[in-house]
């Protein structure tokens, strides 16, 4: 199961109930592959692109506003991930009748979501935080 680390939080509500609610899908995602309802999975990994994509949009809106400077590369990063959302969905597919496809799912999804979360969106939480204390002083 996923548990996203208080180290891994942005201290940005909004984002990090939207990295949270991402990590809870990928941990329903677990659970209805362990409970042997694979089937299932199509709709989950449905919600979870879904939900992927408004967080990236709400976090590239987020931050063009502070002015963050490599805006455009996390812009970037977000559509390097958009192809593998279909690579997710095609798994999720094929998992109620394929064990592969159900560890590929379960592994990928893990890896998506820690690439977002702690690969990227770690490298702008300092500048966040910088201008949340400039702004309030």
């Amino acid at each position: 199961m996923v548990d996203l680390a208080s180290s891994f939080l942005l201290e940005c509500e909004s984002l990090d109930l939207e990295h949270q609610h991402l990590a809870d899908i990928v941990n329903q995602v677990v659970k209805v592959i362990d409970d042997g309802e694979a089937e299932k999975c199509a709709d989950l990994v449905s919600e979870f692109v879904k939900s992927a994509k408004e967080h990236f949009a709400n976090e590239e809106a987020l931050l063009v506003k502070v002015g963050y400077p490599h805006a455009k590369n996390h812009q970037d990063h977000h559509k390097s991930l958009n192809a593998k959302m279909d690579h997710l969905i095609e798994f999720a597919k094929m998992a109620g009748v394929n064990h592969i496809a159900r560890d590929s799912l379960r592994k990928e999804l893990v890896f998506f979501l820690m690439d977002d979360v702690i690969t990227t969106d770690m490298d702008f939480k300092s500048f966040i935080e910088e201008k949340a204390k400039t702004d309030n002083a």
